[in-house]
């Protein structure tokens, strides 16, 4: 284990938050020796409460947190937050450099692995350099599809679009969520990079029996975007109840703060709950739905992201029922693996027919169900998310599993 690189994970929180690309981070720290890393964190929690708590699964980790930007709960954020984010960036952020690197070298570092986007990015490159030791950067979500109005944010953005630019060109290797941003990372930047995402140790089969069932359930896992999908979906699923054509739909969702509800659909909440025990849970759900944003101004982090969802309906052995654009990088990828449908209109026939075929034809869920078994076992697990990390870092595959290896140059 000696071989193993003391790393500086660089972020926007600590790890143990539930923030999207935190959860690849997350997995990865798991196996990897707790005294071979140490952390800084931009952000106390990614639920902006001002808690310095450190997570238990990180308390024997030296850590340190220290924000740019001061979250207040005012109105008028929109506003006042680009001349705050203006101000940190030009007073808080060198000093901020500074500590990082002090810090970095109390602990003898060898490697900077950042995240590359928000908060972090200020950071990421200016840190490797003056630490002298090598930048492996992560995105886990375009620049493009931080922001929901850039009009107010086109300063901070324009800084960022730099910063990124330079953590590019200066990382010795780059990790991408998907194919879809891997090719377009590769065209639009000229540069190359290795697919890092999420992957669970082993599938959990379902026990359920496909054929006589009484009601229907959908799964969903983690955050509930894309609201003009999920109004869409609600209203099909509502008129099938009503209509009786199938046996009665519900959802049973993972995760907190689901902010849907219909008269005429059963929603079960579950909250967070430990992998195996959740995984358990979706395997015995008939499907999983997983929506994308259909509006325009979202269509480049529609093109781009991979949500980690999609490993955990994998994982769990379930069809997935894709409701989003076309266009849409994960849409590609379930049609290549064949593990579901994909629902490309926010048509409530459309929807209502991709439903139908999915409760009516066990054979078809059975043949997904399968699919994704096997797509699980092809790329879609930890084992390939370790190779990949591994090489991201520059060591022989073998030394994260505790066997001879030698570094990579």
């Amino acid at each position: 284990m000696g071989k193993l690189p003391k790393i500086l994970v660089l972020g926007n929180y600590l790890p143990g938050s539930r923030d999207g690309g935190g959860v690849v981070r997350d997995e990865i720290l798991k196996r990897y020796p707790k005294d071979r890393y140490i952390c800084f964190s931009m952000n106390p929690s990614d639920k902006w409460d001002g808690v310095r708590e450190i997570p238990e699964s990180i308390r024997d980790i030296p850590c340190m947190i220290g924000p740019i930007v001061p979250h207040l709960r005012l109105r008028g954020a929109r506003f006042y937050m680009p001349v705050l984010r203006a101000i940190g960036f030009h007073c808080i952020s060198p000093w901020r450099v500074r500590q990082v690197v002090e810090f970095g070298r109390q602990h003898g570092v060898e490697l900077v692995w950042a995240e590359l986007q928000y908060d972090a990015l200020l950071l990421a490159q200016e840190v490797a350099e003056r630490l002298g030791v090598p930048l492996i950067g992560t995105i886990c979500d375009d620049l493009a599809g931080w922001f929901k109005d850039l009009r107010y944010y086109s300063f901070y953005y324009k800084i960022l679009q730099t910063r990124l630019r330079r953590a590019l060109r200066s990382a010795r290797r780059l990790g991408t969520a998907g194919e879809a941003m891997q090719q377009a990372y590769l065209q639009e930047y000229g540069v190359s990079s290795l697919i890092l995402r999420h992957g669970f140790e082993t599938p959990i089969l379902s026990q359920k029996a496909s054929k006589g069932e009484d009601s229907i359930t959908i799964g969903f896992v983690g955050s509930p975007y894309g609201r003009d999908a999920w109004m869409a979906f609600f209203s099909a699923i509502a008129h099938l109840n009503v209509s009786g054509k199938v046996p009665p739909i519900k959802l049973r969702v993972f995760g907190d703060g689901f902010p849907y509800q219909d008269d005429n659909v059963e929603i079960e909440l579950k909250g967070w709950q430990p992998a195996e025990l959740m995984l358990r849970e979706i395997a015995e759900t008939s499907f999983c739905y997983l929506p994308y944003w259909f509006e325009p101004s979202k269509r480049r982090h529609v093109e781009l992201s991979f949500a980690n969802k999609f490993e955990t309906y994998l994982a769990a052995g379930r069809p997935v029922l894709f409701h989003g654009p076309a266009y849409a990088g994960i849409a590609e990828t379930i049609k290549q693996y064949g593990v579901g449908l994909c629902v490309h209109s926010l048509d409530q026939d459309q929807i209502i027919a991709a439903l139908e075929r999915l409760i009516l034809d066990s054979h078809l869920r059975e043949s997904f169900s399968q699919a994704s078994v096997s797509a699980f076992h092809a790329e879609f697990n930890a084992r390939v998310m370790m190779k990949n990390f591994a090489e991201l870092i520059g060591v022989e595959p073998d030394i994260l599993t505790g066997e001879k290896g030698d570094k990579i140059d």
